[in-house]
């Protein structure tokens, strides 16, 4: 599949970044690690006037520790920070997310920011020009509805995200830089549930760090996938606690990630948080596993995280 044609321009620095955005009134992505823009330009999924490379900004490459924070720059790989000692020492269930995300060839390239900022999925939308043109364009690629859900008018597409619930379950915040100035929400905050727009981000806005809070925390990610090297979580489940209570974040069934805290670890507890999220989820036939089965596994992969992550299975 060959690209687009398109501007290329590699920025100095975030400020640089932003006035070449604003310099081409909008047209233009943000490039950081590229495995999920380049695959979707290939597909014509993305056709930017403009891609405005991130890579060589050092501020966006660090890890920094100050504050009672951990600071990960935006642009910092998965593999750098899978091997970063606060992570590994601290953070059990991002750091399991991490390793557990693609294979070690794409965690080099690919950028914790990105990650984060994945786009959502679905077969009938993630293929090639060709294919969709002979399948007939589904409500996101242009057409006039669904083609998972027949006749319907939203969008079904998957939140694939590996490190993002892991992160949510650690109080994280994200920071942004744009056109309009600085800005620090948290990262639970950052999802809309809209397969359209997927995140609280204003146009020309850049991530430029995540922070957490410096706990030691105890954690697990549990991640349901057919292939163990590569693929996207059909369903991913993160635990993290750093005290009493836990807190749990599920990915995979659907536009954002579904959110709990678990109050009562008793074996009742942990199976009313499952039930209730296995309830709560709505998982359509837009992977290559059932609905079915994937609602299903959010409730075990919840007590097999908790469990784990407290001592109590493997």
């Amino acid at each position: 599949m060959v690209l687009s044609r398109f501007e290329y321009k590699k920025a100095r620095d975030v400020a640089d970044a932003i006035a070449l955005y604003k310099a081409r009134k909008g047209k233009a992505v943000y490039l950081a690690g590229g495995t999920d823009l380049i695959p979707l330009m290939k597909q014509k999924l993305s056709m930017p006037k403009a891609v405005i490379d991130l890579k060589g900004i050092d501020e966006l490459r660090s890890v920094t520790s100050k504050g009672g924070y951990v600071e990960i720059g935006a642009n910092v790989t998965l593999f750098e920070l899978k091997n970063n000692a606060v992570i590994k020492d601290n953070f059990p269930a991002l750091h399991e997310s991490l390793e557990a995300t693609a294979c070690e060839t794409l965690q080099m390239r690919g950028s914790i920011g990105g990650n984060i900022l994945q786009d959502t999925r679905c077969l009938e939308h993630n293929q090639s020009l060709e294919w969709r043109t002979a399948r007939g364009f589904c409500l996101r690629s242009g057409g006039k509805a669904c083609n998972v859900v027949k006749g319907s008018k939203i969008c079904f597409a998957n939140y694939c995200s590996d490190n993002a619930p892991a992160l949510v379950t650690l109080d994280a915040e994200a920071r942004f830089e744009g056109p309009e100035g600085k800005r620090a929400i948290k990262l639970a905050s950052l999802f809309t549930g809209d397969a359209f727009k997927p995140f609280a981000v204003r146009a020309g806005e850049i991530l430029t760090h995540i922070r957490i809070p410096v706990k030691k925390t105890k954690g697990a990610y549990e991640k349901l996938r057919v292939r163990e090297s590569m693929d996207y979580p059909l369903v991913g489940v993160a635990v993290s606690s750093s005290g009493p209570g836990w807190n749990v974040c599920v990915t995979g069934v659907g536009l954002k990630p579904l959110i709990y805290e678990v109050r009562n670890t008793s074996e009742a507890g942990i199976k009313e948080i499952a039930d209730k999220a296995s309830s709560d989820a709505r998982p359509a036939a837009n992977t290559v596993v059932s609905p079915v089965y994937r609602k299903k596994m959010v409730g075990v992969l919840i007590k097999r995280a908790v469990k784990r992550a407290i001592g109590e299975g493997k």
